[in-house]
């Protein structure tokens, strides 16, 4: 058994303690020496699309474009919570609803630029 230092007030607490004696504050984890501390893994998050999700909101399709949103801010959070296969599925859905969105936006922007030179063909081409 070997004694550290409580983060909060100051005093010894033994390694196996759950609580400060002294504070009460909860000691979840068991100290680590520094030492003994291992390095973690410091593989890179996946793609969050949080920026391309944002853009395609404002720029082309507000739907779809939330719901991109949405999936690309739990990307990171789930990912240094340690839970990578809902971070890798988030950003996967987030990639899909921003291409969606952009798809759309871009559909839409043709269909109108269809639309207006159908109808100012049929306008130029009316006689009065």
């Amino acid at each position: 058994m070997a004694l550290n230092t409580c983060p909060d007030c100051g005093n010894q607490v033994s390694s196996e303690a759950t609580n400060c004696p002294n504070c009460g504050k909860p000691l979840n984890k068991p100290f680590e020496a520094p030492e003994a501390k291992q390095e973690s893994n410091n593989e890179p998050p996946p793609k969050t699309w949080l920026i391309e999700s944002i853009l395609t909101t404002i720029f082309c399709c507000l739907p779809f474009g939330i719901v991109g949103i949405i999936y690309a801010a739990k990307v990171e959070s789930s990912w240094y919570a340690g839970r990578k296969e809902i971070a890798l599925n988030a950003s996967k859905s987030a990639k899909t609803w921003t291409l969606v969105a952009l798809f759309s936006g871009i559909t839409a922007v043709v269909l109108y630029i269809i639309l207006v030179v159908i109808i100012g063909l049929g306008a130029a081409s009316m006689n009065y």
